[in-house]
């Protein structure tokens, strides 16, 4: 089975360029926004220079997270706040590449997160650092097929993770994604994680920003454990189902509460037996 590209690059070459080459094709993106196709959208394409100079300054600090305030970057005209180094990766991942009609996980979706998780960690250089859960949402968008891509909040320090997760809450419940009386409530048990932690959290709000644009009842996705996945064999191919748990989640409580506030999504279709 043939994979589609990315970046106008087979998925293989991609996986395996250095930190410099990625940050390098990330500043090549910026100049040539229509090769690229990156979404054709004037406060989007604005973004890109703001995004890549952010990833610059944040590799050069070797830091996940900035000193200061997070990054204001558009999202087809929506405005968004980016803390991570993985989310400002991930929001690239986003808007940028023309989905082909005949995606599909096998072919395109599934390599493309692996590639998503290869670049985050070599991007950090640190693999105590990289995410441990990442998510990747694939939808319509009128007649055009789009993913969005993000990762969880585990590896800062507690309180500055909470800042960012709190930030991230903040906009699920002005979105009404989220409630108030949720902000300190965890729906996977005592001690679990709060909403705004999950990697679902950006490509939510994302195709939140859609409204009735995104054909929701269609729209797919699927959690990746990077650590795990990027020890299989092969890589770019979906895990056998009898093994997909080690290497993927279904979404968790929390998401599953979050999910459904969207619209008509079928939460059937996020899970890992379904991909």
């Amino acid at each position: 089975m043939s994979i589609h590209k990315a970046f106008h690059l087979e998925m293989e070459d991609a996986f395996n360029l250095t930190q410099t080459q990625i940050v390098a094709l990330f500043n090549s993106i910026k100049a040539k926004f229509d090769y690229y196709e990156v979404i054709n959208d004037t406060p989007t394409r604005e973004s890109f220079p703001k995004v890549v100079e952010r990833i610059e300054t944040l590799l050069k600090r070797k830091s996940i997270f900035p000193d200061g305030n997070a990054l204001t970057v558009s999202y087809q005209g929506t405005n968004f706040e980016l803390e991570t180094l993985f989310d400002l990766v991930g929001w690239i991942f986003s808007v940028t590449g023309e989905t082909a009609k005949d995606a599909t996980a096998a072919n395109y979706y599934y390599p493309l997160v692996i590639l998503y998780c290869q670049w985050c960690r070599t991007l950090c250089a640190n693999v105590k650092k990289e995410p441990q859960m990442v998510q990747i949402t694939w939808f319509t968008q009128g007649s055009t097929k789009r993913v969005c891509i993000g990762s969880n909040l585990d590896q800062p320090k507690a309180a500055r993770k909470e800042v960012a997760r709190t930030k991230r809450f903040d906009r699920l419940l002005k979105d009404k994604l989220a409630e108030e009386d949720e902000r300190l409530k965890s729906y996977v048990g005592d001690g679990g994680q709060f909403i705004g932690h999950c990697a679902e959290t950006f490509p939510v709000l994302f195709i939140k920003s859609l409204g009735n644009k995104v054909t929701l009842a269609d729209t797919r996705g699927v959690a990746v454990k990077p650590f795990e996945a990027l020890m299989a064999a092969n890589k770019f191919v979906i895990p056998d189902k009898k093994v997909r748990k080690d290497l993927l989640q279904d979404p968790c409580n929390n998401c599953k509460v979050v999910l459904p506030r969207l619209g008509n999504i079928n939460l059937d279709n996020f899970s890992i037996l379904n991909l």
